[in-house]
């Protein structure tokens, strides 16, 4: 599932992008059609597009893959954008001073450009979609968050935890492969005279996987065709939609916000420490940095929606569990920021401080923070976004706000108050991601 989302949204982000992108675009227009659809394909939450999915075509791989394909394309479509404006317009000014058409422009200008970062973002989104798909298995989309959602169901505890580490050791494993490759590709010397046979060995292993994959996992064009007209019949029925309950769905988003801003202080309070601890120039004993990787590892590999589900068995129904289970999972992806920040700062200060005789603490706050303050305040808007798009949705597994209203509506059949709910949800996260936006360019 992961693998086909990926593959599929590379299919219909990579020539998007270019569309979109200001210096690329061939028109004003386009540009704007191309960036809101990537908007409203990323804003819409994973679990949202699994309902609908699974609704329509029923349990099993196929929502699962068309999910992860819409959710991955808004996602890869923003990077890809935000790369291809960010480059060096010095060789498209040559190529068109020469009267290279459009075509030759983005072959030896552009293209040049982005690849090392397209396939960094591209390794990142198969992690990232690997993650989800274990996560968005608990509505049915197939996969094994669906064996974990029935062990719990039948309090099989054991198998739980059995599951739970096979989750971690199988995205910890993707993790290290993508942070590897990613990195020795943006650093140039992937390569290197000695490691191309390695490498080569390694890549045609790669292939032959995700070709097995691709093959064991095939999609069934017929079962799509087949659900598409439950699917379209599905929306009809949702219109118009049903706002007649309109100060209580205020309160639930309202609750909602209080989830996704609680999860993130939470987050940040546990990340600072351990990023520190997972940053290699700072600490010198391996056991505490492999440890406090591993630690982090296991918090970015359990997602949001399996966390709040162990937390709804631990301390009930309501917004407490949405609240832990967003600062644990997010304080993985935060400490895993916040030690690439620490491990790119000039070490210079920290060394003159050290040489000082300066406490450990008055090296943090007199070296390290000044440095990566501006970046720490950009990871923390982009997490307070995410958890509050992601807390929309965890009510449909108890955890509290507007999602657990919209988890009701479906089971009875409430189609405009779906649809109520939705349009609330979409709007908020949209109002929600231009603030952001609009604060991380003011601080950046």
């Amino acid at each position: 599932m992961g693998l086909w989302g990926t593959v599929i949204a590379l299919i219909i982000t990579f020539p998007l992008s270019f569309l979109g992108a200001v210096n690329t675009s061939p028109n004003k227009a386009l540009q704007v059609i191309v960036k809101g659809i990537f908007t409203f394909l990323r804003a819409v939450p994973e679990l949202v597009y699994a309902l609908l999915f699974v609704f329509s075509l029923g349990f099993g791989v196929l929502p699962g893959i068309l999910t992860l394909s819409l959710s991955a394309s808004g996602l890869l479509g923003k990077f890809f954008v935000e790369t291809i404006e960010t480059i060096d317009p010095k060789p498209m000014e040559a190529i068109q001073a020469t009267g290279g058409h459009h075509a030759a422009v983005l072959r030896h200008a552009v293209f040049p450009q982005v690849l090392p970062l397209f396939i960094g973002y591209i390794l990142y989104t198969f992690d990232h979609n690997v993650r989800t798909a274990m996560a968005i298995g608990i509505i049915g989309a197939g996969g094994l968050g669906l064996e974990l959602f029935r062990t719990m169901e039948t309090f099989k505890y054991p198998q739980v935890l059995a599951i739970l580490i096979i989750m971690f050791l199988i995205v910890t494993a993707v993790d290290r492969l993508s942070l590897y490759v990613r990195n020795k590709i943006i650093s140039g010397d992937l390569l290197e005279k000695g490691r191309r046979i390695i490498f080569r060995i390694v890549l045609i292993l790669i292939i032959i996987s995700c070709t097995a994959l691709l093959v064991y996992i095939p999609l069934d064009l017929n079962q799509a065709v087949k659900g598409l007209p439950f699917l379209f019949s599905f929306i009809s029925k949702t219109f118009p939609p049903d706002f007649s309950e309109m100060p209580k769905y205020m309160n639930l988003i309202i609750d909602t916000l209080a989830i996704g801003i609680s999860g993130t202080v939470i987050a940040v309070i546990i990340s600072i420490p351990l990023g520190i601890l997972a940053s290699k120039n700072f600490v010198r004993f391996p056991v505490v940095f492999n440890i406090a990787r591993e630690i982090i590892n296991f918090f970015r590999a359990i997602g949001d929606v399996v966390f709040a589900l162990i937390f709804v068995v631990a301390v009930g129904l309501g917004p407490f569990a949405g609240v832990l289970a967003l600062g644990v999972h997010s304080a993985g992806l935060l400490a895993k920021f916040y030690s690439e920040a620490v491990e790119n700062i000039d070490t210079k200060p920290k060394e003159a401080l050290e040489a000082t005789g300066a406490k450990t603490i008055q090296v943090i706050r007199h070296s390290v923070f000044p440095q990566i303050m501006p970046l720490f305040n950009s990871y923390n808007l982009y997490i307070l976004d995410r958890n509050i798009r992601t807390s929309t949705v965890l009510g449909l597994v108890g955890a509290g706000g507007i999602g657990f209203e919209l988890t009701m509506g479906i089971r009875l059949f409430q189609y405009n108050k779906i649809l109520a709910l939705l349009i609330i949800i979409l709007t908020t996260i949209f109002i929600v991601d231009k603030i952001s936006e609009y604060i991380r360019k003011k601080i950046v």
